[in-house]
């Protein structure tokens, strides 16, 4: 069995004008550890610092009663595992609109209009809670996001942003 985990770092490139961004990547096995580092594309570095803005949230939703109504705070744990599936969503798909929710969720919104609209939302336990609207059809469920996002959830973001 192993485990990968990647650290964003800053890598300057002296020969070029812009900087470039490396993803090092440490791999456990039983019996070793090893690193090794690659470099993003502008494309791939541009899409993760969107990834960041967006889940930059503003430090009262950790807190409880965020919203005066007694809102539970959003888990560190729930913006980390929407930062994963944000960086395994397909970068053709456009990126959403991260929403606090007041039971302590962060839910990740794609909007069409009223009648056309997808919520994958976190708790920080692993969980996926989709919910959305197809004009009358109701979408809702919960998924786990083993290696991949689950086709479905795929599938249903598809409609929403075609």
């Amino acid at each position: 069995m192993s485990i990968s985990i990647a650290y964003p770092s800053l890598a300057f490139d002296l020969f070029a004008s812009s900087s470039r961004s490396s993803q090092r990547e440490v791999i456990a096995t039983d019996d070793t550890v090893s690193t090794h580092t690659r470099l993003l594309t502008a494309s791939e570095q541009r899409r993760r610092d969107e990834i960041d803005r967006i889940l930059d949230l503003r430090p009262e939703y950790l807190e409880a009663n965020w919203n005066k109504e007694d809102a539970a705070p959003i888990p560190r744990a729930a913006i980390e595992e929407a930062r994963l599936f944000l960086q395994k969503l397909p970068a053709t798909f456009p990126l959403p609109e991260a929403v606090p929710e007041p039971d302590g969720y962060l839910g990740l919104e794609w909007y069409a209009n009223k009648y056309l609209l997808y919520v994958v939302s976190f708790n920080g336990r692993g969980a996926l809670s989709c919910s959305g609207l197809n004009g009358s059809e109701k979408i809702y469920g919960t998924r786990y996001m083993e290696e991949s996002i689950p086709a479905e959830v795929l599938r249903n973001i598809a409609k929403v942003i075609q």
